[in-house]
């Protein structure tokens, strides 16, 4: 009898606990289709579309702002760019024009494999050093040997030859004097100064072959000293008279520099003098600049 009891109030609880869960389904149920609370429903929805659209603007500002620095970034340092480059331009403002023209000139020639060692040299009297370029490849089928110098802020090649074919050479004297030698028919040397930007001839002398022999089978030369034709004796003493008062001479060639002293009416070897690179004849225009 008491466990029927028991039973009996096991059941009436849980047909009322079945009771309330139906009843509080149907009450949410109906709940959901209330007015008010489907315009609460709306109101979230609307918050939470502000909240997107905030955060999709505060994405976007963000990003406009990283980009806005990037370009100030960019700005900032094409500026630092071309500060270093005026202040490049400024640093060769104030120095004299032929070491600017000159390092262009070492780079070009450098860069286009004509010279590869340099070396400048003070000619004539005026503020302008000349430049002096060599081969030390060649070519000998074409020149390889110049002397340059700087006039109206331009270059100017002075004078070039093949080095070491047909006896050619150029040498130099710090007496203002530049000496071109040449032997295709016999042996000519001409002697020229700078002036004006421009080679002056100063002294002429050529022995030239005149294909024909004296009764002893040898070669017979025509003698002149700046053009007027002289005996083979007079044409030497005055040669070597001029050799005499301008010596020594700086023979430029592709092996080196070699200063060539005069005695005795003949050329003696002296000391050889070592080229520079084109790196270093940069370095030292630079330092010339700057004193």
């Amino acid at each position: 009898m008491i466990l029927k009891q028991s039973i009996k109030k096991l059941t009436t609880a849980a047909l009322s606990a079945t009771l309330v869960f139906v009843l509080a389904a149907c009450g949410g149920e109906g709940a959901a289709n209330e007015p008010g609370t489907a315009e609460a429903s709306e109101q979230q929805k609307e918050e939470v579309s502000e909240q997107k659209e905030e955060a999709s603007k505060e994405q976007t500002e963000k990003a406009e702002e990283r980009s806005e620095d990037s370009a100030e970034g960019t700005e900032d340092a094409a500026g630092a760019d071309e500060e270093k480059e005026e202040e490049g331009a400024e640093a060769h403002a104030d120095e004299p024009v032929y070491i600017t023209v000159y390092r262009e000139l070492v780079k070009e020639m450098s860069d286009s494999g004509t010279a590869d060692q340099f070396i400048l040299a003070k000619i004539n009297d005026d503020d302008v050093w000349e430049l002096l370029a060599s081969n030390s490849e060649g070519p000998f089928d074409q020149e390889n040997t110049f002397i340059y110098t700087v006039y109206n802020d331009k270059p100017v090649l002075l004078a070039s030859v093949i080095a070491g074919v047909d006896g050619a050479s150029l040498s130099y004297s710090e007496k203002n004097l530049i000496r071109q030698t040449g032997s295709m028919a016999g042996m000519a040397d001409v002697y020229s100064s700078i002036e004006d930007g421009a080679l002056k001839e100063e002294f002429r002398a050529e022995m030239a072959n005149t294909n024909e022999t004296d009764a002893s089978g040898d070669e017979v030369f025509r003698y002149t000293v700046n053009g007027k034709e002289v005996d083979q004796k007079e044409y030497e003493k005055q040669l070597a008279d001029f050799n005499a008062k301008y010596a020594p001479f700086v023979v430029i060639d592709a092996e080196g520099l070699n200063v060539m002293e005069f005695a005795d009416g003949e050329f003696a070897e002296g000391t050889q003098l070592a080229y520079w690179t084109a790196e270093d004849t940069l370095g030292e225009l630079d330092s010339m600049a700057k004193e």
